[in-house]
């Protein structure tokens, strides 16, 4: 089942007051919330519909938080929510079975929510989110209660909303784009004729419609986003030899004697530990898994963009360092005077503070192998939210 993921991301944000899909939420702007959620998932394309004032502000924002190897597309969407989303279904990769569409402005959907949903659609022909009715409902008429529907069968529609794609687009045809009745994905398929699955999704999953919405959005991050703290330790030691440049921590280490270290990227031995030590705390493997020496495209690199990409990965598993704490083993040369501009380098990279960031040096006294080469060790705590 091949699964496109449709992020509608083109409203006016008229009721917030400002483009709420780039306003930041807890330093981190809401539409990246869902475009992670979509990567960790099993969709396999992500089609994000942008308007023409926030297109070019979403894509350097992909452009510069995510990292993911599935395809993104940025489209410019349309004047309504079914417009937008039809433009975006009709961008779909040929192989795409099931579309599944979600609203930007709901930054708390899971992984497994989407996966479920966009499953049932593909059994079913749609399906959709949907939490259970809370409160009693009444139904008006000039301000006065007409009827009290029975709560226990009512459900909220939530995001994503998926269909198969064939019967996504058949419906689209048969539909005006302007119709009343055009709420949401799912009712386009009811009006199709198809009757969408329910998958019960979670009283999280709102949609910031009002500013009232940011303080109840802050609130969830806070509930959710200290229960895991982790912590990695990394290893890694290189050879010193005549006529290569030293490099720790990003910085440039001259020296009398023109030692550097020996290795297919800039054999930055520190920089190298702290990234095994962020994706041993975060379960990702490392460095050699994912920076292998038997690619040409690593020759030479610079460790710190090798770092900046593991802080990306950290990044699409909702997590971050909070500290580090690297220990460089070494005889010569001495270190000392370069250690303040190796902490805010790697603090920089990180996105940290400085007092964040601690680096140090030490010898093994002639005892070990540091006299031929250059070892650390690093530490790092990172939070994971979610």
């Amino acid at each position: 089942m091949f699964t496109s993921a449709i992020i509608l991301a083109a409203g006016s944000g008229r009721r917030m007051g400002f483009d709420k899909m780039t306003a930041r939420l807890c330093d981190k702007a809401v539409i990246l919330y869902s475009i992670e959620r979509f990567v960790e998932s099993n969709a396999d394309e992500i089609i994000i519909a942008a308007s023409e004032d926030n297109t070019d502000k979403i894509r350097e924002l992909v452009s510069e938080n995510i990292n993911t190897d599935k395809p993104i597309k940025i489209i410019t969407g349309g004047a309504t929510r079914f417009e937008s989303a039809v433009k975006a279904v009709r961008q779909t990769s040929c192989e795409c079975d099931v579309v599944s569409v979600h609203d930007g402005a709901r930054p708390f959907v899971t992984a497994k929510t989407a996966d479920k949903v966009a499953l049932e659609a593909f059994r079913h022909g749609a399906a959709l989110a949907a939490v259970r009715a809370k409160d009693t409902v009444k139904i008006c008429d000039d301000g006065v209660v007409t009827a009290t529907p029975d709560r226990s069968g009512l459900w909220l529609a939530q995001t994503p909303q998926a269909a198969r794609k064939a019967d996504y687009l058949a419906a689209a045809e048969k539909l005006d784009v302007n119709d009343a009745r055009i709420t949401d994905d799912a009712s386009v398929m009811e009006l199709y004729g198809i009757k969408p699955f329910i998958v019960e999704g979670s009283y999280d999953n709102i949609k910031l419609t009002t500013k009232e919405d940011i303080a109840m959005a802050e609130y969830i991050i806070g509930k959710t986003g200290t229960a895991k703290l982790r912590v990695g330790h990394g290893y890694d030691v290189h050879r010193l030899v005549e006529g290569r440049k030293l490099i720790l921590c990003g910085m440039e280490v001259p020296n009398k004697d023109n030692l550097g270290l020996l290795g297919h990227s800039d054999a930055d031995v520190a920089a190298h530990a702290l990234m095994d030590a962020m994706l041993g705390a975060a379960a990702l493997g490392d460095i050699g898994r994912h920076f292998p020496d038997s690619d040409s495209r690593y020759k030479g690199i610079s460790s710190m963009k090798l770092l900046e990409h593991v802080r990306k990965l950290l990044d699409g598993k909702n997590a971050y360092v909070t500290n580090a704490d690297i220990t460089i083993v070494a005889e010569k040369p001495k270190l000392a005077k370069f250690i303040p501009d190796m902490q805010r380098s790697i603090a920089a990279a990180l996105r940290l503070d400085t007092d964040d960031v601690n680096v140090k040096a030490t010898t093994e006294e002639g005892l070990g192998i540091a006299g031929e080469g250059i070892a650390a060790h690093a530490v790092c705590m990172i939070a994971k939210q979610g």
